[in-house]
């Protein structure tokens, strides 16, 4: 029987970029999400301070691919990316659409229906989507030979893919058999605080990311967040 993983964050999340999460089983050392392009340094960094370098990882698993949480995928050169095929799609074409368009804020509501009721104004959406083109490298995501699609690709044993959409309608999020459940939540739980200041996309659905983050947390067991420390929903409910 496989010894349970351990998990151990490289990268705190932030208001502006994804935590990093190293899980270490006993044949496969696999990363969670992997930041913003410009926190290569860091991670690189991190990962040496586990006496570990890029090559030494196996998996890299995105939970979803908004540029903070793929954006150093490439460095794994080694690695297997798993990510979910329907986001792929979904992401490509949204950028893509985003990039084409003289007036993003008219392609914007085709991908996010509920961005009238945020009250995003056109200057936003254009800031926006021109930061995007800063940040969205198709290059940084691997090369298709490293590719492997979560609906039909199997997972170690012990890491387990749940559909947690809302803050994207494809995202993922992983539950690892660790001495004590964890479970990597991406965007699907932004921080402990549910109105944490973040700066990131808007829910593709507010009513099923709400119902997501509730999910998990009800779930119990260590969440590691996006944007936020680890945190243990019992322990909170005790506070």
């Amino acid at each position: 029987m496989p010894s349970p993983w351990t998990v151990e964050v490289l990268l705190v999340g932030n208001f502006y970029s994804s935590s990093c999460t190293l899980l270490t089983g006993d044949d496969h050392r696999v990363i969670v999400d992997t930041g913003l392009s410009i926190q290569e340094g860091e991670l690189v960094d991190a990962l040496a301070r586990h006496h570990l370098t890029p090559g030494d990882i196996d998996i890299v698993i995105n939970t979803h691919l908004h540029v903070d949480h793929c954006g150093n995928n490439s460095v794994f050169s080694r690695a297997a990316i798993f990510a979910s095929k329907a986001e792929w799609d979904w992401t490509h074409a949204f950028y893509a659409a985003l990039f084409s368009a003289s007036a993003p804020e008219k392609v914007v509501p085709e991908f996010y229906p509920e961005i009238d009721a945020h009250g995003v104004k056109t200057r936003t959406i254009r800031n926006v989507a021109r930061m995007a083109r800063l940040f969205w490298h198709p290059d940084r995501l691997g090369v298709d030979a490293q590719r492997r699609w979560l609906e039909t690709a199997p997972l170690p044993a012990g890491l387990q893919v749940l559909p947690t959409p809302g803050h994207t309608p494809h995202h993922l999020s992983i539950r690892v058999e660790a001495p004590e459940p964890v479970i990597v939540a991406g965007d699907a739980v932004l921080a402990a605080d549910a109105d944490a200041k973040v700066k990131t996309m808007i829910p593709f659905s507010r009513a099923q990311f709400a119902a997501t983050r509730r999910a998990l947390i009800d779930r119990g067991g260590t969440i590691v967040p996006g944007h936020g420390p680890v945190f243990q929903p019992a322990v909170m409910r005790r506070k």
